[in-house]
């Protein structure tokens, strides 16, 4: 679903945003994925590697995902 975007929304800057979500106090994967002004979507980490292979040197520009644990605390996965 999209989200809203929190103020100030300026290109290739990081830009706050609210999403409406219900937790119900299971564990749960959130996952966020970008679209920037002129379109590009934010790949994920198979197409990256497809793109630069395992070994690649770039800046990392894939989804990120953040696991909410029961006990509602967030970690990176």
């Amino acid at each position: 679903m999209d989200a809203e975007l929190q103020d100030p929304v300026l290109s290739k800057a990081l830009t706050r945003f609210r999403v409406p979500w219900t937790w119900d106090g299971q564990v749960a994967t959130l996952v966020s994925r970008c679209t920037d002004e002129t379109g590009y979507i934010q790949p994920t980490q198979e197409e990256i590697v497809a793109v630069r292979g395992l070994n690649g040197t770039d800046h990392y520009n894939g989804l990120k995902s953040w696991q909410v644990q029961t006990d509602g605390s967030v970690i990176g996965v």
